[in-house]
């Protein structure tokens, strides 16, 4: 599968536009740039297009996303807008295959749920899509159920999360953790921990490198040293996505 150079991550957001909202999602079709977005179940198993474990941030209550309901999310809004927090059916119904996505199945859920619901929908896309995750048990699910998707492991060296998932995190980020599990068909690396032993490993699987964040001139132009693909944000409003 080919995103070209750019991907906008959590859609095209900043001056006033919420981060995995429609109006992101509907700024990156208009530029004609792939979007990364982020997916989570609710407490009643909805999967919504949502980022953060805690509500904080974006919606200013207290709690986990796990903690509401589809129908309590609904009335909520993402920083101090009028944007609620999408459905993941309702984004791909609203992209309609404009642009590809790409798609992080966040951790936090029973192994495997979120993977099996993900994929029950998407069986019905007619769109371009990639799935990743920092769980490799996630991208295992897709390598033996449906290994014509094309799927990434992320890794970081960001200490977030549970005790669980940054334990992880420190695991994953180890490129003899990338092949057992996943055999991913591309590796998505935090700009801050590209090291050159990491490089070689991609490149000795014949796997495709993605960068992510990159929010300025100066990583963009460094993640182009290396990667495929730059997953990125701040993108200047003239910016030119074609070079």
């Amino acid at each position: 599968m080919e995103f070209g150079k750019y991907i906008a991550h959590r859609g095209l957001h900043g001056d006033g536009i919420p981060e995995n909202s429609y109006p992101a999602f509907r700024r990156a079709i208009d530029k004609g740039i792939p979007i990364e977005l982020d997916v989570r179940l609710s407490k009643d198993c909805r999967m919504m297009v949502f980022h953060d474990r805690y509500m904080k941030r974006m919606c200013g209550v207290p709690g986990q996303i796990y903690d509401y309901t589809y129908e309590q999310l609904s009335r909520l809004t993402l920083a101090d807008t009028d944007e609620h927090i999408p459905l993941f059916t309702d984004v791909l119904k609203f992209v309609n295959g404009r642009v590809p996505l790409l798609i992080e199945l966040k951790r936090g859920s029973p192994i495997w749920l979120l993977e099996k619901r993900v994929y029950h929908v998407l069986k019905d896309y007619k769109g371009e899509f990639a799935v990743q995750s920092f769980d490799p048990r996630s991208m295992m699910f897709f390598r033996l159920k449906a290994p014509h998707i094309y799927r990434g492991i992320l890794i970081t060296i960001a200490d977030e999360g549970t005790p669980f998932e940054r334990a992880s995190s420190r695991l994953g980020v180890q490129p003899f953790m990338w092949e057992p599990f996943s055999k991913p068909d591309f590796v998505s690396c935090d700009i801050r921990c590209l090291t050159q032993k990491r490089l070689n490993k991609v490149r000795e699987m014949g796997a495709d490198l993605f960068i992510w964040v990159a929010r300025t001139d100066e990583e963009r132009a460094y993640a182009a040293r290396y990667a495929k693909t730059i997953i990125g944000e701040c993108y200047p409003e003239d910016f030119d996505f074609t070079k």
